[in-house]
């Protein structure tokens, strides 16, 4: 089933998620392949829970063909050196501008049958995974632009 996004400026997308308890249930099971197939439809390559209403800790980002999904992730490392990367997100439909974050991160999280991982993220998929990330803080990409490159910020 596509969700449906919810768009800046609702306020919905600045609250904070909450930790996930249950995983493995069949609610949360649909939910996340509901996630993954409106982020694969809208063309991103990630989408958080709170985009699309939900205020449950889970994001999923596309890594190569695969959908990994991020549940109760908390970013363990950040490295000092950082990249700028062009940003822009299916809340905040037709803006984009420059981000700058860690280059590498190390990020702690259960996958969707609830294992629990820790991996190494680098360069575009860094980016991502931090842009997903942040929305479970109520965190917007517009809170980090260092210069907008297409688009106006709605008010």
């Amino acid at each position: 089933m596509i969700l449906n996004i919810l768009t800046y400026p609702n306020n919905f997308l600045r609250g904070k998620n909450r930790i996930l308890r249950d995983i493995l249930s069949t609610e949360t099971q649909t939910f996340i392949e509901n996630l993954k197939e409106t982020m694969l439809v809208k063309d991103g390559v990630g989408l958080a829970a709170r985009q699309v209403g939900n205020e449950d800790q889970i994001f999923v980002v596309q890594i190569d063909k695969n959908i990994e999904v991020f549940i109760n992730a908390k970013i363990v490392y950040s490295s000092f050196i950082k990249s700028e990367l062009e940003e822009g997100c299916l809340s905040v439909p037709d803006v984009y501008g420059l981000v700058s974050r860690p280059k590498t991160i190390l990020v702690k999280y259960y996958n969707q049958i609830g294992q629990l991982k820790i991996k190494r993220f680098s360069n575009l998929i860094a980016h991502v995974v931090q842009h997903e990330y942040d929305h479970n803080q109520g965190v917007l990409f517009i809170d980090k632009v260092k210069e907008l490159t297409h688009g106006i910020i709605p008010q």
